[in-house]
């Protein structure tokens, strides 16, 4: 999708890979994504890292706390917390 694309746009096409199988807890939305790394940079738990395509990746799945931190911080709006903390 366009870098104009409308979060609800972003969102049906997340909620498709969530029914495709993806199931981790921090989804990055990777064409809106211009690598600034703030995400990875904030986050508490060093769930994120920087993948070779230069993009976040959920490196550590299970240490994520749903903080929020990453997706708050996002300058591009790219980067969504899935799931609830239970």
């Amino acid at each position: 999708m366009a870098k104009n694309t409308t979060v609800e746009a972003a969102r049906a096409e997340i909620e498709r890979d969530f029914q495709a199988g993806y199931d981790l807890p921090v989804y990055v939305y990777k064409p809106w994504c211009k690598s600034c790394e703030i995400c990875v940079a904030l986050c508490p738990k060093r769930v994120l890292e920087m993948g070779e395509d230069r993009k976040p990746v959920v490196a550590r799945p299970a240490d994520c706390i749903q903080c929020r931190m990453c997706e708050l911080h996002c300058p591009d709006l790219a980067v969504f917390v899935t799931k609830e903390k239970g």
